[in-house]
């Protein structure tokens, strides 16, 4: 750009205004409209692309929420739930959400499926263990 700037001057410095006329045109063409022409191209055709995406929506928080709770929640957000296991949590009570994806604050398109892991109850938390009283006296018998 110097080069050019000193180019011009020198030529109308000599006299030849009407040549630096034109190159002043020229340069002003090549130079700034043409890449003004590129520029509103590229943002029309942005603007284009991000209005065809679907509407999104963030992800909230569902940890530590019970099921219906959850799925108010995400209903709210236009989202769908889909449990995806259940597994035993000692210092969480049963029918929490432990965990979920995706996480909580991700952009996701709305009627994006969140999965989440419910806590169940204790797998050994079904009762007493009961012996048949038959089998009890079948041991006792053989002493």
């Amino acid at each position: 750009m110097h080069f050019l700037l000193g180019f011009l001057l020198g030529y109308y410095t000599r006299n030849k205004p009407l040549l630096a006329a034109t190159l002043t045109i020229i340069a002003l063409l090549c130079f700034i409209v043409l890449p003004a022409i590129a520029l509103s191209g590229l943002y029309l055709s942005v603007r284009r692309e991000r209005l065809s995406r679907p509407p999104q929506t963030r992800i909230p928080p569902l940890v530590g929420l019970d099921y219906k709770t959850a799925e108010t929640t995400l209903h709210n957000s236009k989202l769908n739930i889909r449990v995806l296991a259940h597994r035993y949590d000692p210092p969480t009570e049963p029918g929490k959400i432990l965990f979920q994806t995706p996480q909580a604050g991700e952009s996701v398109d709305c009627g994006t499926v969140v999965g989440i892991t419910l806590s169940k109850e204790s797998p050994y938390n079904e009762g007493p263990l009961l012996i048949p009283s038959s089998s009890y006296r079948r041991r006792g018998s053989n002493r």
